[in-house]
Protein backbone atom coordinates (compact mmCIF):
# COMPACT_ATOMS: atom_id res chain seq x y z
CA UNK A 1 0.00 0.00 0.00
CA UNK A 2 2.95 2.32 1.11
CA UNK A 3 4.44 1.86 -1.92
CA UNK A 4 1.03 2.41 -4.13
CA UNK A 5 1.05 5.68 -2.54
CA UNK A 6 4.70 6.53 -3.40
CA UNK A 7 5.10 5.55 -7.03
CA UNK A 8 1.73 7.63 -7.35
CA UNK A 9 3.17 11.04 -5.86
CA UNK A 10 5.90 10.77 -8.38
CA UNK A 11 3.95 10.30 -10.97
CA UNK A 12 2.11 13.37 -10.33
CA UNK A 13 5.59 15.08 -10.15
CA UNK A 14 5.76 17.41 -12.88
CA UNK A 15 9.19 17.44 -14.91
CA UNK A 16 10.75 20.59 -16.08
CA UNK A 17 11.15 20.23 -20.03
CA UNK A 18 14.04 19.91 -21.02
CA UNK A 19 16.72 21.91 -22.02
CA UNK A 20 15.43 24.68 -19.83
CA UNK A 21 18.14 27.55 -21.23
CA UNK A 22 20.62 27.77 -24.41
CA UNK A 23 22.65 24.78 -25.30
CA UNK A 24 26.69 25.62 -25.42
CA UNK A 25 28.36 23.34 -28.50
CA UNK A 26 32.19 23.64 -27.94
CA UNK A 27 34.68 23.44 -30.57
CA UNK A 28 38.01 23.50 -29.86
CA UNK A 29 38.99 24.78 -33.39
CA UNK A 30 38.83 28.71 -34.84
CA UNK A 31 36.02 29.79 -36.57
CA UNK A 32 35.36 29.16 -39.65
CA UNK A 33 37.58 26.07 -40.00
CA UNK A 34 37.15 22.45 -41.14
CA UNK A 35 35.40 21.63 -37.60
CA UNK A 36 33.61 25.11 -37.32
CA UNK A 37 31.45 24.36 -39.94
CA UNK A 38 29.50 21.64 -39.70
CA UNK A 39 29.60 22.54 -36.04
CA UNK A 40 26.99 24.86 -37.31
CA UNK A 41 25.10 22.35 -38.69
CA UNK A 42 24.63 20.67 -36.26
CA UNK A 43 23.88 23.64 -34.27
CA UNK A 44 21.07 24.63 -36.64
CA UNK A 45 19.52 21.17 -36.63
CA UNK A 46 19.83 20.71 -32.98
CA UNK A 47 18.05 24.14 -32.47
CA UNK A 48 15.11 23.19 -34.94
CA UNK A 49 14.61 19.91 -33.37
CA UNK A 50 14.82 20.98 -29.50
CA UNK A 51 13.01 24.08 -30.14
CA UNK A 52 16.33 25.88 -27.80
CA UNK A 53 19.06 27.61 -29.50
CA UNK A 54 21.89 26.52 -29.32
CA UNK A 55 25.16 28.27 -29.57
CA UNK A 56 28.59 27.10 -31.08
CA UNK A 57 31.69 28.18 -28.67
CA UNK A 58 34.71 28.16 -30.30
CA UNK A 59 37.55 27.43 -27.98
CA UNK A 60 41.12 27.10 -29.87
CA UNK A 61 44.17 26.13 -28.75
CA UNK A 62 46.28 22.96 -27.34
CA UNK A 63 44.76 20.53 -30.21
CA UNK A 64 41.30 21.43 -28.78
CA UNK A 65 42.07 20.19 -25.69
CA UNK A 66 40.83 23.42 -24.40
CA UNK A 67 37.26 22.93 -25.17
CA UNK A 68 37.22 19.73 -22.91
CA UNK A 69 38.04 21.71 -19.69
CA UNK A 70 35.70 23.00 -17.67
CA UNK A 71 35.77 27.02 -17.35
CA UNK A 72 38.23 28.43 -15.42
CA UNK A 73 40.13 25.04 -14.98
CA UNK A 74 43.86 25.48 -14.36
CA UNK A 75 45.48 23.01 -17.10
Amino acid sequence: MAVAALLGGLSAAKAENYPTRAIRLLVGFPAGGPADIPARAVAGKLAEALGTPVVVENKPGAGGLLATRPSGAVP
